[in-house]
C-alpha cells in the first residue's frame, strides 16, 4: 500500500509541476489577460479535474511560479553590509532574475492589474527586497525610502530592458544600475 502511495504523489507532484511549466512556458508568449485554463490544461497534457485538484484557477499557478522564483532568490542573497562588492552581487542576481524569467515578471504585472491576490504578493515580494535592503543601508532617516526608491527604478529599468528583449546586454544592465546603486549608496 505505500508503494500504491508513493506513486500516486509522484503522479501528483508530477501534474502539478506540468501544470506549472505550461503556464510559464505560454506566458512566455502571451498576456496573463489572454490564458484560459483550457491552453494550460492542453498545454500540459492534463485534464479540468487534474487542474482543479491542484489550483483554483490561473492566479494561483502564477502565485506558485512566483513563490518558485522568490525562493530562488532568497538563497542568493549575500550577507551584508551593503559596500561595493555586495551591490556588484545584489545586481547581477537581480540581472540574471529578470533575464531569466523576463517575460514571466511582466505577465506578473499584467496579472496584477487583473486580480487582487496576485497584486497583494507582488507587492509583498517587491515590500521584502525593499526591506532586504534598507536592512543593509546606512542607518538614516531615509534609508527606506532610499531602498524603495532603487529597487522601483530596478524593476522598471529591468522590466523595460530584459523584460522586452530577454537577450540585452546582462553585464550592460548591471553597470547602468551599479553606476546609479554607487552614486547614491556611499
Amino acid at each position: 500500500m505505500t508503494l500504491r502511495r508513493e506513486f500516486t504523489r509522484a503522479r501528483r507532484a508530477e501534474a502539478k509541476y506540468r501544470i506549472v511549466g505550461a503556464t510559464e512556458r505560454m506566458l512566455e508568449t502571451r498576456d496573463f489577460r489572454d490564458l484560459t485554463v483550457d491552453d494550460v490544461m492542453v498545454e500540459a497534457g492534463v485534464s479540468r479535474m487534474v487542474f482543479y485538484r491542484h489550483f483554483d484557477g490561473l492566479p494561483q499557478v502564477v502565485l506558485t511560479l512566483l513563490a518558485k522564483i522568490e525562493a530562488d532568490l532568497e538563497q542568493q542573497i549575500p550577507p551584508g553590509p551593503a559596500d561595493e562588492q555586495w551591490m556588484q552581487t545584489m545586481l547581477t542576481i537581480a540581472v540574471d532574475v529578470f533575464a531569466d524569467h523576463a517575460r514571466f515578471l511582466r505577465a506578473l504585472d499584467d496579472a496584477a492589474s487583473h486580480d487582487a491576490e496576485i497584486e497583494a504578493a507582488r507587492g509583498a515580494f517587491v515590500t521584502r527586497w525593499v526591506d532586504e535592503t534598507a536592512a543593509l543601508l546606512p542607518p538614516t532617516a531615509e534609508c527606506y525610502e532610499l531602498a524603495r526608491a532603487l529597487n522601483l527604478m530596478n524593476i522598471q529599468y529591468l522590466t523595460e530592458t530584459l523584460g522586452h528583449d530577454p537577450r540585452f546586454d546582462r553585464d550592460l544592465a548591471r553597470r547602468t544600475l551599479l553606476t546609479v546603486w554607487s552614486a547614491v549608496v556611499r
